[in-house]
């Protein structure tokens, strides 16, 4: 699929069964349900994020790594993260190019093109032999129209479904320019 028109939340949403839940106010411990679809705002889908990143690192998890920030400059507050994760996995991040990366930092960078789907999206893939798991979210409003970011409305899923995580694995992996290689 042409990069400007991949949407992983258009591909993924409905691999995902049940209802869409609002987790504003839902318990910590239900962002860590293997499967669900959602509503929600920018701290939850930081904490999801945060915990998955935390598999990465903590367990020292090999295989590959995609992200999707909507912009390369909202990296800023976890990049080093990232570069930290680069120690045992392939680390690959989606953005428009709205800053210049540092491509010797380990990390591939994936530019993308003017007005393309994954723009308006979010997304943390961890595709590992010993953990596979998923977050992708749609920006349902848009950068500017809160005074606050953190405001911002996204819909979404998160799963560990193994069949989801490859999918979305395939649709992504025909774009990284370096060569896929298991670490």
């Amino acid at each position: 699929m042409e990069l400007k028109k991949l949407s992983l939340f258009n591909e993924c949403f409905g691999a995902v069964d049940g209802e869409v839940e609002k987790l504003e106010n839902a318990p910590l411990s239900r962002m860590n349900a293997s499967s669900f679809k959602y509503e929600t705002s920018v701290p939850q889908l930081e904490y999801m994020c945060l915990m998955m990143e935390n598999m990465v690192l903590t367990k020292k998890l090999k295989g590959n790594v995609y992200a999707g920030f909507q912009k390369f400059s909202r990296t800023k507050n976890v990049l080093d993260r990232f570069q930290a994760m680069t120690e045992f996995a392939n680390v690959h991040i989606f953005g428009e190019e709205d800053v210049k990366m540092d491509s010797s930092d380990g990390i591939s960078y994936i530019a993308l093109p003017p007005n393309s789907e994954l723009m308006r999206e979010w997304f943390l893939i961890i595709d590992s032999p010993m953990f596979k798991s998923m977050m992708t979210a749609y920006d349902m409003e848009g950068f500017g129209v809160h005074e606050v970011e953190e405001s911002r409305k996204f819909k979404g899923i998160k799963t560990s479904s193994p069949a989801v995580v490859k999918q979305a694995v395939g649709l992504l992996a025909p774009h990284i320019k370096t060569p896929l290689e298991t670490r």
